[in-house]
């Protein structure tokens, strides 16, 4: 999946071919996904303190990924701008959105220099084409109540609160397809 973008002025990391492409992702990429997992628990700050549960959660949103379960990683150009990833929770073992048996949670980070382009909107619109495909019935994914930019980006792409879903500062949304 290739999709092109306009030229920013405004991006020093701009390069001549400045397409995104979504690659999606393989077994090679679960170091980059970990990267992506850390940037997810600190809303993109590089110096951000990851909570104390960080290793716990690690272990099921990295360890127990597999690609074949899907994802994509968002290229601009040579350059890794950032990734989504599908995550099949059960009952017994899930992420903080699980919201149900047969539908995938996502987990999605953007790198910061790549941000407001249009590149996590991309990736979620692939996640979702995605899962359609593998035939589950929705997504869901989780989001700090105090995340607003990405709580508005996941509505505004047709994401809904799951009613009495927020727990410890965090809200769990799906989309149904």
């Amino acid at each position: 999946m290739t999709m092109s973008t306009e030229h920013s002025d405004n991006n020093p990391d701009d390069l001549p071919d400045n397409r995104l492409e979504l690659r999606p992702t393989t077994e090679a990429d679960r170091t980059y996904i970990a990267r992506l997992n850390f940037l997810t628990d600190t809303f993109g700050d590089e110096h951000g303190t990851v909570p104390a549960e960080f290793d716990e959660d690690f272990t099921f949103y990295v360890d127990d990924w597999q690609p074949e379960r899907g994802g994509f990683i968002a290229w601009r150009g040579n350059i890794p701008a950032g990734g989504v990833w599908l995550n099949w929770g059960t009952d017994e073992r899930h992420g903080y959105g699980h919201a149900e048996p047969g539908i995938p949670e996502i987990a999605l980070a953007v790198e910061g220099r790549y941000k407001s382009q249009g590149i996590g909107t991309a990736l979620l619109h692939a996640a979702t084409e995605l899962a359609r495909e593998l035939g589950a019935p929705g997504i869901s994914l989780s989001v700090k109540d105090t995340n607003t930019r990405a709580a508005r980006l996941y509505r505004h792409v047709g994401f809904t609160d799951i009613p009495a879903s927020d727990a410890h500062g965090y809200s769990i949304l799906i989309k149904r397809f």
